[in-house]
């Protein structure tokens, strides 16, 4: 089995999009996420560049705009960042990122439905590990909302956080489709293991200095570790 990577690409200008997309294929990427709260023109401007782009990429994308409380690059309106989550989808991007603290939640899953792509819905706990049964708690609500994937991101503060991460990740991964890891250096190893535990899939930079979260490994960095494994060619 070939761990599935997805590839979030952070380009402040748009003009750095379209390269970054192609790099992104080239280097093996099963999927792309277009971090919308990163370009300087705002989301609506970079999707109409990405209108065409998607169409003729050769694998999935993912559309984020993260709010900022959730490890968002810059505040937005509320009601605005949702729109380009929506607008995302109706432009045919495969998978919608919806934070779970987001406002008109299940309206909001319902609409990107509509349009034809598939929810994710995430969680991030920017300040540690919670205990595997506050960590279901979250997950059962991610599922109540309608989410097609389940994505929920802690960070770890002791090497242990990795196996608690890594067996909640195996236990509901029979239940829902599940994306689960810690953030931080003491986290990589859930970042890297978490798809040989049902993970669905898990995240890589493009490149270093291209992170867009603490512990990211680079693709190239992780499909090496991959190939030593003898799961990647």
């Amino acid at each position: 089995m070939k761990p599935k990577i997805c590839v979030p690409l952070p380009a402040g200008r748009l003009s750095d999009l379209a390269p970054m997309i192609r790099r992104a294929e080239d280097s093996g990427a099963d999927l792309i996420e277009i971090r919308l709260d990163y370009p300087r023109v705002g989301p609506l401007r970079a999707l109409d560049e990405l209108n065409k782009v998607i169409k003729q990429a050769s694998v999935p994308f993912i559309a984020t705009n993260r709010q900022h409380q959730q490890g968002g690059l810059r505040p937005q309106d509320e009601k605005l960042r949702i729109e380009a989550l929506v607008s995302a989808a109706k432009i045919g991007f495969q998978f919608v990122d919806i934070e779970l603290t987001s406002a008109d939640l299940r309206l909001t899953v319902q609409r990107v439905k509509d349009c034809g792509a598939k929810p994710i819905v995430s969680h991030h706990d920017l300040e540690g590990t919670p205990s595997e049964s506050e960590m279901e708690r979250i997950v059962r609500s991610e599922i109540e909302t309608g989410a097609e994937v389940c994505k929920l991101v802690t960070t770890a503060k002791l090497v242990d956080d990795n196996i608690r991460c890594l067996v909640f990740t195996q236990r509901l991964s029979q239940v829902t489709k599940m994306v689960c890891f810690a953030m931080g250096w003491k986290g990589l190893l859930s970042r890297a293991f978490s798809p040989f535990f049902g993970g669905y899939f898990t995240f890589a930079s493009l490149d270093n200095g291209l992170e867009t979260a603490p512990g990211q490994l680079s693709i190239a960095d992780l499909e090496q570790i991959y190939r030593r494994l003898g799961v990647a060619k």
